[in-house]
């Protein structure tokens, strides 16, 4: 896609509804309907209309990010209408957008958005898919002069694309870069999957990435008559949500986007008025079930995957609402019960788990899948057929549905109380999927009534009809994933597929007993600890926020937001971490926090955790890195108090399930197994690898290494780094109140162990190596490479020096896009990353990462070095000008964000550095020279100390 994200490999949009008129953004919500038949009215915050060339709008005001804007052109048009010569040149297309129009030239557009702050990528891209095309551009909104320029790109998106012949040939080599980054297995997988789910149909044969023969070959006037025919007013939306007044953005939609258009060639497409005809293409439907084994050299697992291809809903009433609902509850049910069965000894899988999801316009598919160890893909699929046929002909409980109900309208709730706090580009998102498909938007508040409508009506028997075709065997397919080789089962592909096709025939005559589901009394927590006090407070005026020292010990630092109304974030944290432990402690150590986690909390196991959890939004894992260990999480404000126990819970009370630690042990061992035939894993252990001096601690996941792991062991660790907390700080950041957050500290986090143990973290000497190394891989079948330059060494710590130092990579980053994709066509992708860190010593890194022919792998490397010199000269002031932009955009939207605050707060902790450092970010961006960034590129980038590591194919 334009920039910078592969396209999907089938789109989600199904067939559109025609819009009409709506009321203006300050209405309130609709009632609920009350009556099966009666429509659902569209959301009334949202200004809706059609030009009268047939050019659809939807525009809404919203807040977040503040000061943004977030655009969208969508076009009803994807590779699915392409002919024969033009497989590949829908997606064409939208690449040739970015690459001049009849008012920008070549990179003007990326040029001018960078330069107000969006960056390529995140806040300008573009996707194509089956069906759809969709061009999108966040801008900001203070600035008057920004939005003309901004709906002129989206104007001549539409009616103005160039096709300059010269462009088309530069970009034609990126798209193939492109194609080239899509295949391996994926590729192969698909080529198998789209004919198992559609048949002949034309969707089988239009895949969006196209064929390479005719990216190749294709003139530009293949891709301007593509565009012409498709790209009409008719078959377009503009989206906008942002911000800004929407009476000012529907004047500027109808100057731009109704006739007559700046620019002649503007005027003459933008008047068409006559809508194209859009063709169908049917999925054709069989009666008996379709199965295919795809074996593979590079698979990483054995996956059985049960499809089911359905109509997508086509409702827009309250019954298809109900049919909607039930449907959702059906598959929280059923995925609660393989969860269930996926915890117990000697479980028939290592994973399963169900849904629903659109596919092609005319078609949704649903999906049943069941990841099992090599050789156990029968008795993995038998037991997923016993649990969809135990529903079937057993149906649920009422347990089960009010569990599920609770959890469905805890969640629907959630969105309520954030209702003001919706981000801009999620509603933009859902505003193309009604102009697409025709999906009912209400808007939260309309949705929130209805489910507290709806839920308490709905009967086990409707939530078990939306249930009862899931095994059907018309419109069914089978498609089974495995390495190549696996020769613990049956012997070829076709003797697995015959019988897994036996068994899925035979399912009705199997023997299934009723659910029965097992519900404890027992509390959460069975007995509050012993509390304690808060000994000493202090306001910390540079963070806005409070600091509480325990009688325990233990250190608070709370800071209260507005920015999320149902969100308390968490995180604890204490020195040590595994860094402590003696190496043969090494293994178990790093996956003692996942089992602890998954085996549940206190007397609950991970089933029984969950059951008492439901309905409650909240969220605790504990952890145990390198050089900390500690805790995360999150809750709603009405759940802080469930938030403290289970805290409470994995300190002092942990589980460690001896049958969670099998199966966890055989995920593992089922990854490790498959880890050396997959060329882009070995590729990067190959650099973590060289980069840690292949140091004990830093070896790649291998069945070796698994023979260290040891649920005692882990256990033990466990329990040591958790036994005194009283040298952790934990900071709590969100919409709490803070009478309740003081009562909850002393009675739970002052409650918890401490014997005053004071410790810190050691240096375990992973170091990166001196001088310059590098290293070639060969692995996989396509001829596609990718290259990694790492520069890494000794650096002295400093927060302003990091930001000068990413600021070099960022600047980095933008001219090797120029330099590489836009002006050599040499990659689909290039990125520099550049960081430091400070614990356990101050180091640096800065590493760049692309895609390429094998053939051009010399020629890139040479470039990228001519680019690394220019930085090393300083770069260009423009250059440092746009990155300063774009990182000030981006601290706006973080300093709205609780996960922001909880990260900078914790992170000065762990460093031991003043708060106040960070308010100074917009002070060092400012102050930062090119002469600055000379320096650190001389200091960080040296000639003579770097990893470079490439990946070849075998052949």
């Amino acid at each position: 896609c334009g920039g910078g994200d592969p396209a999907p490999a089938s789109p989600t949009p199904t067939p559109a509804a025609t819009t009409a008129a709506t009321p203006s953004p300050t209405a309130t919500a609709t009632p609920a309907p009350a009556a099966l038949g009666d429509a659902l009215a569209f959301d009334p915050a949202v200004v809706r209309g059609e030009l009268g060339n047939g050019l659809s709008y939807y525009i809404r005001r919203n807040g977040e990010p503040r000061g943004r804007a977030h655009l969208s052109l969508v076009v009803k048009a994807g590779s699915v209408l392409e002919e024969e010569r033009q497989r590949g040149l829908a997606h064409f297309v939208e690449h040739m957008a970015f690459n001049g129009t009849e008012r920008f030239a070549k990179q003007e557009i990326v040029d001018y958005l960078e330069s107000i702050g969006s960056a390529f990528g995140p806040d300008l891209n573009a996707r194509t898919g089956h069906d759809s095309t969709l061009y999108f551009l966040e801008i900001p909104t203070d600035d008057p002069d920004v939005m003309e320029p901004a709906f002129q790109i989206l104007s001549d998106w539409a009616y103005a694309i160039s096709f300059a012949p010269d462009e088309v040939e530069l970009e034609r080599m990126v798209v193939l870069e492109e194609w080239r980054l899509s295949q391996g297995l994926s590729s192969r997988l698909q080529e198998s999957l789209f004919p198992l789910l559609l048949g002949d149909s034309r969707y089988a044969e239009r895949s969006p990435i196209g064929l390479p023969e005719v990216i190749e070959s294709a003139p530009p006037e293949e891709l301007r008559a593509y565009y012409e025919r498709w790209y009409r007013p008719s078959l377009m939306a503009v989206v906008a949500v942002g911000d800004f007044d929407p009476q000012a953005i529907e004047a500027q939609v109808r100057r731009h986007f109704a006739p007559p258009p700046e620019g002649e060639a503007q005027q003459a497409r933008a008047a068409v008025a006559d809508p194209v005809e859009l063709p169908s293409f049917a999925v054709p439907d069989h009666d008996a079930p379709r199965v295919e084994v795809f074996s593979d050299p590079e698979s990483p697992v054995t996956q059985v995957v049960l499809f089911r291809k359905v109509a997508p809903e086509s409702g827009r009433n309250l019954a298809a609402f109900r049919r909607v609902v039930a449907e959702r509850l059906a598959y929280a049910m059923v995925n609660a019960r393989l969860f269930e069965r996926g915890q117990a000894a000697d479980p028939p899988y290592l994973g399963a788990g169900g849904g629903r999801g659109a596919f092609v316009r005319p078609l949704d598919i649903v999906t049943f899948s069941v990841t099992v160890e090599a050789g156990g893909a029968e008795r993995g699929f038998g037991a997923l057929l016993e649990e969809l046929e135990r529903v079937r002909r057993h149906g649920f409980t009422a347990a089960e549905l009010e569990r599920a109900k609770a959890n469905i309208l805890s969640s629907a709730e959630s969105a309520y109380l954030e209702r003001d706090q919706q981000r801009s580009g999620q509603l933009a998102q859902a505003y193309a999927n009604h102009f697409l498909s025709g999906t009912p938007e209400l808007g939260v508040e309309a949705e929130w009534e209805l489910y507290q409508a709806v839920l308490p009506q709905m009967s086990l028997a409707e939530v078990e009809a939306r249930a009862a075709a899931w095994t059907e065997p018309e419109n069914s397919a089978l498609l089974v994933l495995r390495p190549e080789g696996d020769a613990s089962g049956p012997a070829t592909d076709g003797e697995l597929a015959e019988a897994l096709r036996a068994r899925f025939e035979g399912a009705r005559a199997l023997s299934v007993e009723p659910y029965e589901d097992a519900v404890s009394d027992a509390p959460l927590l069975s007995a509050l600890p012993e509390p304690g006090v808060i000994v000493m407070e202090e306001r910390l005026e540079a963070i806005d926020a409070v600091r509480w020292r325990l009688s325990n010990g233990v250190t608070v630092i709370a800071r209260q937001t507005d920015f999320r109304n149902d969100e308390v974030l968490f995180g604890a944290s204490s020195p040590g971490g595994h860094s402590l432990v003696a190496d043969a402690d090494y293994v178990s150590a790093q996956h003692a926090a996942q089992l602890a986690a998954g085996s549940g909390a206190g007397e609950h196991d991970r089933v029984a955790l969950d059951r008492l959890l439901a309905g409650k939004r909240v969220s605790v894992a504990p952890y145990i890195g390198e050089l900390f260990e500690g805790l995360g999480g999150s809750a709603s404000p009405d759940d802080l108090e469930t938030l403290f126990q289970l805290i409470a819970l994995y300190v002092t009370e942990p589980r460690f399930d001896a049958d969670y630690f099998a199966t966890y042990e055989a995920q593992l061992r089922s990854a490790a197994g498959t880890r050396a035939a997959q060329p882009d894993t070995v590729f990067y252990d190959t650099i973590n690898a060289v980069l840690s001096q292949d140091h004990f601690r830093h070896r790649p996941l291998t069945l070796d290494v698994l023979d260290e792991l040891s649920l005692e062991r882990a256990e033990a660790v466990y329990a040591e780094r958790f036994a005194d907390v009283g040298d952790a700080t934990f900071v709590f950041v969100g919409a709490f109140d803070w009478d309740e957050l003081r009562a909850l500290t002393a009675i739970y986090l002052a409650g918890l162990p401490s014997d005053g143990r004071v410790e810190t973290w050691r240096d375990v000497g992973v170091d990166p190596p001196q001088g310059a190394i590098e290293r070639t891989v060969r692995k996989g079948l396509e001829p596609r490479s990718q290259t990694a330059l790492v520069f890494a060494g000794e650096a002295e710590w400093s927060a302003r020096e990091a930001l000068t130092l990413s600021v070099a990579g960022e600047m980095l980053g933008i001219r090797l896009r120029e330099r590489v994709r836009e002006e050599l066509g040499g990659t689909y992708s290039i990125s520099a990353f550049a960081g430091m860190r400070p614990l356990p010593d101050a180091e640096y890194q800065v590493g760049i990462l692309f895609g390429s022919d094998p053939a051009r792998v010399d020629e890139l490397v040479a470039e990228v070095a001519a680019e690394l010199e220019w930085l090393r000269a300083g770069g260009e002031q423009s250059y440092l000008d746009t990155v300063k932009e774009v990182l000030r955009t981006s601290r706006e939207e973080q300093l709205r964000s609780n996960g922001f605050w909880l990260g900078q707060i914790e992170g000065a902790v762990q460093r031991g550095e003043p708060f106040a450092q960070i308010n100074r970010f917009d002070e060092w961006l400012e102050a930062l020279t090119l002469e600055d960034i000379a320096a650190a590129a001389r200091r960080y980038l040296p000639e003579d100390r770097y990893v470079r590591v490439v990946l070849l194919p075998e052949a």
